[in-house]
């Protein structure tokens, strides 16, 4: 209760203007009991509510009282939301005086704007136009919608387009097809405090707008079809009279109703995954429906009088060409190939399938261009799939999971071109229909991303041994030391070897390790940056095994190359681990620094005992912002520490005096994090369904 008092405490010092608005709308609801009572059956509500009609008998101070009330005691609810949410984002992204300046003025600026439009409008035969003349309104949203608007102009892409579209989307059916004061006064906050955000926040205001990309082309065109699957639903529930004609309470037949609904989401999904097939559908539905809806314009527009309906039939038909415009003139998005296309051209593709011949030109690119990042051997493993630019001699691996594009390690490619080549991924991730991430990455392509208005997250720390200076002196080597004195005393020796080289006996007695471990675990074997047998097997990965006198495999590492920039090979990196459960106690670090020694008299310059996902034990540099997010990946790995081990793994590697680099995940955006999220645990726990999941859960 202690922790609620603070974290309460907390948010009203931080936002008091938002913390005042919000009591003082739950107070006055209290005070005047409309918050079980409808306001509209009171006596004064006329005394307090603002519109036309109270400006015209000279009640000024409406504007003011009627901010603080609802028509009904459940709409509380929306308006403390709204408050709170809007007000509140303003106010965290803009400060207090401004926040507080734009809402008052905005709420006030946008009531008198209204009642003066209103009252122009009602000297025309204009119906909607006199009931709104005669109609009062109550509530906060005015001011709430202007605020949130000018602080768009401060936030960063893609955020602040996101903010801008979401209103719009927001406002322009409800004025339309409702259009209530409220909608004419989100109306005036939008048309008047967008454009003057920027100046407010000290933004260069941009009078052009930007061309959209292939990506935000398909968004778009999805989101009309989206739209009208909302605008069909909601016709089932609502019958008013809007500014166009009545709308809704048609009693159509949800046998009728939801086809149509599910049509438009489906066309919606495709057009978003940029499928040619999907564009022609949706241009024909399009097409037909602005056929549809033209009849019945021309058939009452020839009418001597005005017709009931024709303004939302015209509506429509602009809705319906609008929509035809963007799919016609935004074509070149939908390009995608089908799946059997991709499949016939293979990884020249996007998402197509690769071969083992892909494989093979892989390891052969990795090996001449090398990478700065020492894990990069886990690129050649044949879960990823490999996408190779037309021009360069360079390649990106990455897995498709849950329509993430999950980009692993750093792109392949000559020094100059690694930048390049993670622009040109990115573009053909998004017109895959998919959302881009690379994770596992070195600081190379976290610099990257923040250029680019990325977020970076680390993930993992690599923990590397430089082995010219390495020695095992001192008391920080006791436990180094104490392991190869026992494996002498037990007559352990170490052996580096091809494991698909080695006798069969080896190789059995390698996978019953590893399977007795997987077992021990009660989950699968993680895989994505962890490999298995399977991986161990490479022919140019070596293996360490730890063999008693009698022939018995007490435990293995597995070794992969380490390539520099220039494709020389420079040291090795540690994938595999197992040990015989009950065996000689010591195997791990018996074998590790065996292998460091081997690979020291080899004249190798560094071994990496890889980095343990969501494990940080290395130093820790002040200026790093351990963010909000960061800190849930420390509870996920809390939480499955019990069943994989990262930080007693990442603890262990400690043992051996490593240096630590930081390994990062780079994503577009915070909003994308929960789809990556399920990616990585299907990348990750690819064999775990829902009943383990639950059990996880349980225990």
């Amino acid at each position: 209760m202690a922790r609620w008092g603070r974290a309460v405490l907390a948010v009203v010092r931080r936002l008091p203007f938002t913390s005042a608005l919000v009591l003082l709308s739950l107070v006055v609801a209290v005070a005047t009991t409309t918050a079980w009572s409808p306001a509209v059956d009171k006596p004064w509500f006329h005394d307090v509510a603002y519109g036309l009609p109270s400006l015209e008998a000279g009640r000024w101070w409406t504007p003011v009282t009627g901010s603080f009330l609802a028509f009904l005691p459940i709409q509380y609810l929306p308006i403390v939301l709204t408050s709170a949410i809007f007000v509140g984002i303003g106010e965290w992204v803009l400060g207090t005086k401004t926040a507080a300046w734009v809402a008052i003025t905005g709420q006030i600026g946008a009531v008198v704007f209204v009642s003066l439009v209103v009252a122009v409008l009602r000297h025309t035969d204009w119906a909607w136009a006199h009931a709104r003349a005669e109609a009062y309104d109550v509530g906060f949203s005015a001011g709430a919608f202007a605020v949130l608007a000018v602080a768009s102009a401060k936030m960063r892409p893609p955020w602040r387009g996101r903010v801008r579209v979401l209103m719009w989307a927001y406002e322009i059916p409800n004025l339309i097809l409702v259009g209530t004061l409220a909608d004419l006064a989100h109306l005036f906050s939008l048309l008047f405090w967008l454009p003057l955000g920027p100046r407010i926040v000290g933004r260069p205001a941009r009078l052009w707008i930007p061309g959209l990309s292939r990506y935000e082309v398909r968004w778009l065109a999805a989101g009309f079809f989206w739209l009208g699957a909302v605008v069909t639903l909601a016709g089932q529930f609502l019958s008013v009279e809007g500014p166009f004609g009545h709308f809704g309470g048609t009693d159509l037949s949800w046998w009728s109703v939801i086809p149509t609904v599910v049509l438009d989401v489906v066309i919606g999904v495709g057009l978003l995954h940029g499928r040619r097939l999907w564009w022609r559908g949706a241009l024909l539905v399009t097409a037909v429906a602005a056929v549809l809806a033209t009849v019945p314009v021309l058939t009452l527009a020839f009418r001597h009088e005005r017709p009931e309906g024709l303004g939302l039939y015209v509506v429509i038909l602009v809705f319906d060409l609008i929509q035809v415009a963007v799919l016609v003139l935004g074509r070149r998005a939908f390009r995608n190939p089908s799946r059997r296309r991709r499949a016939r051209e293979g990884a020249s593709v996007f998402g197509g399938t690769p071969s083992e011949g892909d494989r093979d030109q892989v390891r052969a690119r990795l090996s001449t261009l090398g990478s700065p990042n020492d894990l990069a051997w886990m690129t050649t493993w044949p879960e990823n799939r490999w996408w190779f630019p037309a021009d360069r001699d360079g390649y990106v691996a990455y897995q498709i999971r849950s329509g993430v594009a999950l980009g692993l390690c750093d792109p392949v490619a000559e020094p100059e071109e690694r930048a390049e080549l993670l622009d040109l991924f990115v573009r053909v991730a998004r017109e895959g229909g998919t959302t881009p991430c690379f994770f596992s990455v070195t600081e190379e392509v976290a610099v990257w991303a923040r250029g680019q208005g990325w977020s970076s997250l680390q993930v993992a720390e690599e923990a590397v041994i430089d082995l010219p200076t390495m020695e095992f002196r001192g008391k920080k080597w006791q436990d180094v030391r104490t392991a190869l004195n026992q494996a002498r005393k037990h007559e352990i020796t170490h052996r580096l070897v091809r494991l698909a080289e080695a006798p069969r006996g080896i190789q059995v007695q390698v996978r019953a390790i590893s399977d007795a471990w997987v077992g021990d675990k009660g989950l699968p074997e993680m895989g994505f940056t962890l490999g298995g047998v399977d991986e161990a097997m490479d022919p140019q990965v070596l293996v360490g095994l730890a063999i008693d006198d009698e022939g018995t495999v007490q435990g293995v590492t597995s070794w992969m190359p380490i390539h520099a920039e220039n494709g020389v090979q420079i040291g090795w990196t540690l994938d595999l681990m197992r040990r015989l459960p009950d065996g000689f106690r010591y195997t791990m670090e018996f074998l590790i620094a065996s292998a460091c020694l081997a690979f020291k008299e080899q004249g190798y310059a560094l071994v990496s005992l890889s980095g343990a996902p969501l494990a940080h034990l290395g130093e820790q540099d002040e200026t790093f912002d351990r963010s909000g997010i960061d800190r849930v990946l420390e509870v996920v790995g809390e939480t499955l520490e019990p069943y994989y081990g990262f930080q007693s793994l990442e603890a262990f590697k400690a043992k051996f005096q490593p240096r630590y680099q930081r390994l990062y995940m780079v994503f577009p955006d915070e909003a994308a994090l929960p789809k990556i999220g399920v990616a990585l645990g299907s990348a990750y726990l690819d064999g775990l369904g829902p009943a383990k999941l639950l059990s996880l859960a349980r225990t």
